[in-house]
């Protein structure tokens, strides 16, 4: 298949399509491949491998553990903490999915010129965050409602934030214009912590500009929204 990665786990092969993306996670369950139904020491969905923004990335979807990631460089594994994802520019990375009972392994491989450092035009380990700032599910589901607009597909992407009355009648209660300002201010505050400033009247469009440019939502965040826009 044209564009597809490999993913290998304990011996079963999988092909993994640019159209959805693939999720591991404690047991099989639907859109999710299982490790160990057993290891509760493994999130219900741990993980996942995805096409997006012409990149492929692994995305940690725990609210509590972290993955590890591997390239064999011999510098160790690397943690993608909670929430983080890592655009991958290895033709080769193993991505370790520590359990109670034990670290399963799963082993991608990437078709030719699909990594990041190419795609990027710059050699990196390829991890794209933001310092230490880490999105919340509050955090992500009202950025997700606020900029919506712009994760969609032409014609439906508008790359306009919404008002913070219209994230709030999207979510439903216990939303509100001034709960949804306050989340958002709190996550600007944490961003000025690391260097990153989204003030002004053009702040919310600072604010969509860093965190899609930095790979910290993407499309597949969409998912999210209760009704789409």
């Amino acid at each position: 298949m044209a564009g597809a990665a490999t993913v290998l786990i304990a011996g079963e092969e999988f092909s993994v399509s640019r159209d959805a993306p693939f999720r591991f996670g404690r047991a099989d369950a639907d859109g999710v491949v299982g490790l160990d139904a057993r290891d509760m020491g493994i999130s219900a969905v741990a993980g996942s491998l995805e096409w997006t923004w012409g990149l492929w990335w692994v995305v940690n979807h725990s609210r509590k553990r972290q993955l590890l990631l591997d390239n064999s460089s011999g510098g160790g594994p690397q943690r993608l903490e909670c929430g983080q994802r890592y655009a991958i520019s290895v033709a080769r990375l193993s991505i370790l999915i520590p359990g109670a009972i034990f670290t399963h392994r799963l082993e991608v491989a990437l078709p030719e010129g699909e990594l990041a450092q190419e795609e990027l035009g710059r050699p990196s380990s390829g991890t794209i965050t933001t310092g230490d700032v880490v999105l919340s599910e509050r955090d992500r589901d009202v950025v997700v409602a606020l900029l919506a607009g712009y994760l969609e597909e032409f014609p439906r992407r508008h790359a306009r934030p919404r008002t913070y009355q219209q994230v709030a009648d999207l979510l439903g209660e216990p939303w509100s214009a001034l709960t949804v300002r306050k989340q958002v201010e709190r996550l600007k505050a944490r961003l000025a912590r690391a260097g990153v400033y989204c003030e002004g009247p053009q702040a919310n469009y600072d604010l969509a500009d860093h965190l899609i440019n930095n790979g910290l939502l993407s499309p597949t965040d969409l998912v999210r929204l209760r009704v789409r826009p």
